[in-house]
């Protein structure tokens, strides 16, 4: 980015990161916990959530075998929704979508539940079936993954919900009364549980999964995790491996890590257990069945692993209210997410947009002599979309808090190894390399080549900058080891003093051809 746009930026700050009327907010009642989240919506179709409170109500403890909710239970229930509804209020949201889950959906006394609750706070529950808990959760991940022909997995207090995803829209769902508190009061009466109470468990869920199976059609590509119990076994794993990004968005749950959490964990009694990195008070004396029910997922399905998704039913239901169009490309996702990112931080998206697709086209020219592919070329959409996100922080740093702001902000439809090649192009767009530490810590997610394949898509950013405003094509010719630049020189816009050699020496130093233009 030239530096001497200052005064265009210098009105960054001035201008509202979050439009009031965009607004929603999503108060969610579950088995075992609630949720409170406000959400910013595009007008690109995404949404970020920027405030969150969590209650522990626990609606499902001491249902009994009737179901019912206990008088305690509900009194939690009330006191939860109550803050969230002052929540709501403070925040001054436009818009509240409130639902509730499996415990009141199950229960026989649901229905003088939800009157309590709206006597008492004045919010208006909606008692979600499983179907629609299945779908909100499929809209989640559709939201912020490119999907195929995969399987969704939504682990809650009172049950579990599969969706079976075929060529990327919502095929059949099942809602089993498998989630962790469920089956905690009913198989676990020890603390940490006996070895026949873990087994109990694991041939209960085993027969649920068979039969639940059978019904869907041959076995999924991947497998997506929602909901608070595997996003905190992959916050543990994050910890215990010391792995690299602390985001468990994207992060591949593996059966070994499952096996490695229950043999850590299975011993410990739950007083133990909330010190555990991730786990916490409110999932501690549940956890353990969670990691039941995930292995024995992983291996029904024959997976291997389950993708953890950040997001679920409360993205769902925000997407739903603003009617973005689901299922999308990963292309289409990151865009949105890349014009979500501007209107956030204030920054001027014309000049990205220009800037990437020149990049782009570069990318395309080049892609058969650096053998890149659509991961490659999708981090560089974004590199290119994010380069100037930084100056909403520092300008004349802004290339190390763009890659920051990768790294961090809800960039979706990309997978980690992609968001750190998006994030490393960005930072090295403007001149310079990579820290050190970099290289080295973020080796157990890159490949081996992925460092170098980095810097060189930071060039092509590079050189996208100097030469966007001539709208340039590429070609390569000469069998490989020229590449031609034809160019209009723009009438309004001065191109950057001599721009040509700037051009030239990066490409001849980096990929070995030879650089020729052409006016046309």
């Amino acid at each position: 980015m030239p530096r001497p746009r200052s005064a265009e930026l210098a009105a960054v700050a001035a201008r509202p990161r979050v439009r009031p009327d965009r607004r929603i907010g999503i108060i969610d009642v579950g088995s075992n916990t609630a949720r409170c989240v406000a959400f910013e919506a595009s007008t690109s179709g995404a949404v970020r959530a920027f405030y969150e409170v969590k209650e522990s109500p626990r609606l499902g403890l001491g249902t009994g075998t009737g179901g019912r909710l206990s008088a305690d239970a509900i009194a939690r229930g009330i006191r939860a929704v109550d803050r969230f509804a002052r929540t709501v209020r403070s925040l001054d949201l436009p818009r509240t979508v409130a639902v509730a889950t499996s415990a009141v959906r199950d229960a026989p006394n649901g229905p003088e539940f939800v009157r309590q609750v709206a006597r008492a706070t004045g919010v208006a529950l909606r008692v979600l079936s499983g179907t629609e808990e299945a779908q909100y959760a499929y809209l989640g991940v559709a939201g912020a993954w490119p999907l195929g022909d995969d399987l969704v997995s939504d682990l809650g207090g009172g049950s579990l919900q599969l969706a079976e995803v075929r060529a990327g829209r919502l095929r059949h769902s099942v809602s089993l009364p498998l989630g962790v508190l469920r089956l905690s009061q009913r198989f676990f009466e020890h603390d940490p549980p006996k070895r026949r109470e873990v087994d109990a468990v694991r041939s209960r869920v085993r027969a649920a999964l068979r039969s639940a199976l059978a019904g869907f059609g041959p076995k999924s590509g991947r497998l997506f995790g929602v909901g608070g119990t595997v996003r905190a076994l992959a916050r543990a794993a994050i910890e215990l491996q010391e792995y690299p990004v602390e985001r468990v968005h994207g992060y591949p749950l593996w059966d070994r890590d499952l096996t490695a959490l229950g043999e850590l964990l299975g011993e410990m009694p739950s007083a133990k257990r909330r010190a555990v990195p991730g786990i916490g008070a409110d999932r501690a004396d549940v956890v353990g069945v969670g990691i039941v029910v995930l292995q024995e997922l992983v291996r029904a399905t024959g997976t291997g692993r389950i993708v953890v998704a950040g997001t679920g039913i409360r993205e769902g239901l925000a997407l739903e209210a603003i009617g973005a169009a689901l299922p999308a490309s990963a292309e289409e996702l990151a865009d949105r997410s890349v014009a979500a990112a501007a209107e956030s931080f204030g920054v001027p998206g014309d000049h990205g947009r220009e800037m990437t697709r020149t990049a782009l086209g570069l990318f395309r020219a080049l892609a058969p002599r650096g053998a890149w592919g659509s991961s490659e070329g999708l981090a560089l959409r974004v590199a290119g979309g994010m380069h100037d996100a930084g100056v909403a922080i520092d300008l004349w740093h802004h290339a190390h808090h763009s890659a920051y702001l990768i790294q961090n902000y809800p960039i979706r439809g990309l997978d980690p190894r992609e968001i750190l090649l998006a994030s490393m192009a960005a930072r090295t767009h403007a001149g310079g390399d990579l820290p050190s530490a970099w290289k080295k810590g973020f080796l157990p997610i890159l490949r081996p080549a992925d460092v170098a394949t980095a810097r060189q898509l930071g060039i092509l950013l590079e050189v996208a900058e100097l030469a966007a405003a001539a709208r340039p094509r590429f070609s390569l010719r000469g069998g490989g080891r020229t590449l031609t630049v034809a160019f209009s020189p723009p009438v309004d816009t001065p191109l950057p003093a001599h721009w040509e050699e700037k051009v030239r020496k990066p490409m001849e130093r980096e990929f070995g051809v030879e650089v020729r233009f052409r006016a046309v």
